[in-house]
């Protein structure tokens, strides 16, 4: 009787285990850990392709999150700012013809504004709340936190590689002590609330940075800010999905407040808390910017070159319903 009741506690003791809060907050941040991995790794990797699926069949398609162990690491980086501008120029024309056979080995960049669009769609598909939602609300909030996802990514992988300023894994960088110049190299020196604007969005992308660097934003910090950020109740969510959605913050949240106080102690984890709390504010004021100056980019590029294609993934994600290319004329108009 004894042995046999000693074999029960001995069954039952990993199932108290699975649900003892101290390991849901460990696997928490492990399961994290591990998606930024495979994200971070296909980045990097030689993957390239020519065509990407536009919005809602990204949303719908089978994960390629596979695809890291397939390709290996991009070499060659980084590239001089000579040879990013000529293999970005043919990377375009690939692009532009949809020809794989223009896009040879040697052209080892990528069209990373597209790309990291991509993975923050495919980071996105990986949590279980955001397949509980209907598909209208997937769409709703792919649409919204999409870019901020990219922009995270952007940034810490910036952060993480000593850099004080946004910068690609090939290497390309915007200086943000130039910021008139290239306003004026992005603009043509024409209409001065436009220059403004576009010194807005790199004012913001620098606001972005510096809290990275005054903060010395940790790993983990990263992930769970990441993931709380996407788990935003927007009012457009039918009732339904913004219970999901919240649930699940509060949950990410709940993780990420422990941590701070394991890591802080008891007394100055919630200031720190509160604190990186405040990054994600920087990055929705980062992804206004960014609409905006996408907005102002395409219609120079479109003025540039008439035949320029739309980019229906680009497209649908900055300007996240909010800024129409079909009604670029009337936002210049409101912005001069």
């Amino acid at each position: 009787m004894e042995e046999n009741r000693k074999r029960k506690q001995t069954k039952a003791g990993p199932l108290r285990i699975l649900i003892n809060s101290s390991t849901k907050f460990d696997y928490s941040i492990w399961n994290l850990s591990h998606l930024d991995v495979k994200i971070l790794k296909l980045r990097n990797s030689t993957y390239n392709p020519l065509h990407i699926l536009c919005f809602e069949q990204l949303l719908n398609a089978p994960s390629i999150l596979n695809l890291a162990e397939m390709y290996k690491p991009m070499s060659g980086w980084p590239l001089t700012p000579q040879e990013y501008g000529e293999k970005q120029h043919k990377l375009n024309i690939a692009f532009m013809n949809s020809d794989r056979n223009l896009l040879d080995q040697s052209i080892n960049t990528k069209h990373w504004m597209k790309f990291d669009i991509m993975l923050s769609i495919e980071y996105l598909k990986t949590f279980e709340f955001f397949q509980c939602l209907k598909l209208s609300d997937r769409i709703i909030l792919a649409k919204h936190v999409t870019v901020i996802i990219q922009s995270m990514t952007f940034s810490f992988t910036s952060f993480e590689n000593n850099s004080d300023c946004f910068r690609t894994p090939d290497g390309y960088f915007i200086d943000f002590k130039n910021t008139i110049d290239l306003c004026k190299i992005f603009t043509r020196g024409e209409e001065k609330k436009t220059v403004s604007c576009v010194r807005n969005h790199l004012k913001s992308s620098q606001n972005v940075m510096g809290f990275l660097i005054r903060e010395k934003l940790t790993n983990t910090e990263y992930i769970l800010l990441k993931a709380i950020a996407i788990c935003d109740p927007i009012f457009d969510l039918s009732e339904e999905g913004r219970k999901i959605v919240c649930e699940t913050r509060q949950n990410y949240s709940k993780t990420l407040f422990k941590y701070c106080q394991i890591v802080n102690g008891v007394r100055n984890g919630p200031s720190r808390f509160v604190k990186l709390l405040s990054y994600i504010n920087l990055l929705i004021q980062h992804q206004k910017s960014l609409q905006k100056f996408m907005t102002i980019m395409k219609m120079y590029a479109v003025q540039k070159s008439p035949k320029t294609i739309e980019d229906s993934v680009l497209d649908q994600t900055l300007m996240c319903g909010l800024y129409k290319l079909k009604a670029s004329i009337v936002f210049m108009r409101r912005i001069t």
